[in-house]
Order: C-alpha cells, then sequence, then structure tokens
C-alpha cells in the first residue's frame, strides 16, 4: 500500500512540470509508461495516463448551450427544439463570408427566413449575403433555433460584431496591423481591411472573418434636373462604376434601363436606386416633362404638315364645289 500511495505521489508531483516527459515505473515489472506532462485534460488519479475517452458518441458531441450541440464528426452545430432538430455549419450569431450549410432531420416544421421574408424551402448551402433567421412552430407558436449573417468580403453591412456566447477574439488585425480588441465583439465603424481570428472555448473550433468594410454611398449625380427634381431632356447619370447596381422604375411600375450613354429620356415619374459593391445605396426620385428629342420632333411636325396638308386640300375642294 505504501509504494502505491509514494508512486501516485510521484507521478502527481511529476504532473505539475512543464515540457518534461515522465516514465513512470508501474507494478508490473518489464513495463514502462510514457506521457507527455504538457497534456491539460484528466488523467487516471492512480497511474497518471490521460484519459481520453473511448470515442463513443458522449465524446463525439460536445455541450455548446441548452438544446445546442456541436458534432465533432460532421463539423455541425446541432439545434433542438421540441421535435425539431436542424443541424448547421455554423453557431448561431455568427457572421460570414462563405455558404452556409443546413439540414433538417425529418419531417418536422422549419422555415428560413431572409431579410425578414421566407423563403420557400430550406437550401442545402445558403450564399447569399442577408440576414437569416431559421425557426420552428411548437405547441402553435414560432420559436427561434438559430440567425446568422453572410455578407460580401467588401461590405457595409457591418457596423459591430457581437460574437456567440462562449466565442472570444484571438486576434485582430486592421488594415494589416495587429491592434488591441475586446474579446466578445469587434468595431467595424471605421473603414478599412479587419482580419478576425476568434475561436469557441467549448469545442476549441477556430474561425476567421476577413472583410473590407465600406460605409460609402456611391458618389452618382444627376444631371439636367433643377432644384426641384425635374427635368426638360434627358437625365444623366454621372460617377457610376462599374460594379454599381442600378434599378430604375418608370411611373411607378415599369423597370428600364439607362442607355449607352447612362442616360434616361422619356417623359414620365422615375425612381432610381444606385447600390455599390459593398451595399450602399443612394435614392433618387424625379420627372421628365414633355420632352421631345429631335426624332420625335421630326415625327410630330410630319404629323403637322400632313394635318395642315389634309386641311388645305379640304379647303379647296369646297371652294371648287361652290364654283360649280
Amino acid at each position: 500500500m505504501k509504494i502505491k500511495v509514494i508512486t501516485a505521489t510521484f507521478i502527481l508531483f511529476a504532473s505539475l512540470l512543464s515540457g518534461t516527459t515522465v516514465f513512470a515505473e508501474p507494478e508490473d515489472e518489464g513495463t514502462t509508461t510514457e506521457f507527455d506532462i504538457g497534456y491539460t485534460g484528466p488523467v487516471d488519479i492512480i497511474t497518471g495516463d490521460p484519459v481520453t475517452g473511448s470515442g463513443d458518441t458522449e465524446d463525439q458531441l460536445v455541450q455548446i448551450a441548452a438544446g445546442v450541440t456541436y458534432d465533432r464528426k460532421d463539423d455541425r452545430y446541432i439545434y433542438t427544439a421540441g421535435d425539431a432538430t436542424i443541424r448547421c455549419s455554423i453557431a448561431d450569431g455568427m457572421i460570414v463570408t462563405d455558404g452556409v450549410v443546413l439540414s433538417k432531420d425529418g419531417e418536422v416544421n422549419i422555415a428560413v427566413f431572409k431579410d425578414g421574408e421566407s423563403m420557400s424551402d430550406i437550401p442545402a448551402e445558403i450564399e447569399d449575403p442577408g440576414n437569416y433567421v431559421v425557426v420552428t412552430k411548437v405547441d402553435n407558436s414560432e420559436t427561434q433555433l438559430l440567425s446568422f449573417q453572410i455578407v460580401n468580403s467588401i461590405t457595409g453591412k457591418l457596423n459591430r460584431y457581437l460574437l456567440p456566447g462562449g466565442f472570444s477574439v484571438r486576434r485582430l488585425s486592421y488594415n494589416g496591423e495587429d491592434i488591441s480588441h475586446q474579446e466578445g465583439a469587434v468595431d467595424f465603424t471605421k473603414e478599412g481591411k479587419y482580419v478576425v481570428n476568434y475561436f469557441c472555448s467549448a469545442n476549441s473550433k477556430e474561425y476567421k472573418l476577413d472583410v473590407e468594410i465600406d460605409h460609402t454611398p456611391p458618389a452618382v449625380t444627376f444631371l439636367g434636373l433643377d432644384e426641384d427634381n425635374e427635368a426638360r431632356g434627358p437625365v444623366t447619370f454621372v460617377g457610376m462604376e462599374k460594379t454599381d447596381k442600378v434599378t430604375i422604375t418608370y411611373d411607378g411600375e415599369e423597370q428600364v434601363t439607362l442607355d449607352e450613354d447612362n442616360q434616361v429620356s422619356e417623359t414620365g415619374s422615375y425612381h432610381a436606386v444606385i447600390t455599390d459593391e459593398a451595399g450602399n445605396f443612394i435614392e433618387k426620385d424625379f420627372r421628365i416633362l414633355l420632352y421631345l428629342n429631335f426624332n420625335a420632333a421630326l415625327f410630330v411636325f410630319a404629323i403637322i404638315l400632313a394635318i395642315v396638308g389634309v386641311t388645305v386640300a379640304l379647303i379647296i375642294a369646297r371652294k371648287r364645289l361652290r364654283v360649280r
């Protein structure tokens, strides 16, 4: 019994040392146990050997929060509410630039909302930028399972990233230089390039968010408008970038496009939205009053001449009839 106590005491003392490999002599002669005391996990109180688990389901699943586990094998976060279970490649509250993989277990009532609008189905992978919420109906009421955000690598959609619970920032760089940071949040109000390295403390999985922040809206001007946003000729869109997206509504319904000179010229009311690559946008409402271009003027002039000609011909015909 004294030998066992001395052996256990020696092993526990050796485990306090760092960077050393310890050889423990068991009671059976002819065998030697080797372990790295840099190991910080659980150990057997008698032998001092690391306890690594049997590799069963309990070791494969990591509890993240109530109703949330992480599957090491599939690299998926599992969210459960009632009979509803959905697996996701990222955790609730995360912001990413890559696609997000979703899958549900069974034929349960689960819906996905993008920017507040319900999607027709649950895609296997979601790639389009937007704010997403996954919900299920439990006892005739909706329960949120998780939410996440997908942004472009160049974006104006982020002002602050509040990391999910249990996640911490390891390193934060701004324009290529490391800067001080909070552990649970990142401020994106200043424009520039950010690289955020962070991790989940429960499963030790590391993540990286690499984004360029641009909050400046497109610098587009509209030539031809007066102070009342009215024009008596074509309106030209000046200062657009090749990556800008233009949406123009004409008279409240019809969608129209700019011509090769970045102009619109038809008489009517317009609503224009110009969105840049980062998602920043500007809007403009304006009217083009009665305006005749050269071709239209020729056409109208020809019609007037035709009417005058017909009128003159009728007058002459009447005079001839009277003379007779």
